[in-house]
């Protein structure tokens, strides 16, 4: 029998609306707001104190989360590398 999975608490849940929330704004900025912008002024998109900013800004405990996340991906994709690179030195002493 497999074990049942428990419901996210509450609290869990709000993360991840807010995570939700970030993503969502950082996807509108760079589908909709950047490639307006740019096709409009002929000029790079410049992404600090763009929407995604202004939009973090007016929620903070979005704007803590989303730096949390990634702070947390950069991690991720550091262990990632290190255990691949780990990988390759093993398969090539063998």
């Amino acid at each position: 029998m497999s074990k049942k999975v428990k419901a996210y608490s509450a609290g869990e849940k709000r993360v991840f609306h807010k995570l939700a929330l970030a993503m969502v704004a950082a996807e509108i900025e760079n589908k909709v707001i950047k490639p307006q912008t740019e096709k409009e002024t002929g000029k790079p998109y410049k992404a600090k104190g763009g929407y995604l900013d202004i939009y973090l800004n007016s929620d903070l405990t979005v704007k803590r989360v989303w730096k949390t996340f990634q702070k947390e991906v950069q991690k991720v994709r550091s262990d990632y590398l290190k255990y691949a690179e780990a990988e390759k030195d093993d398969e090539s002493r063998t």
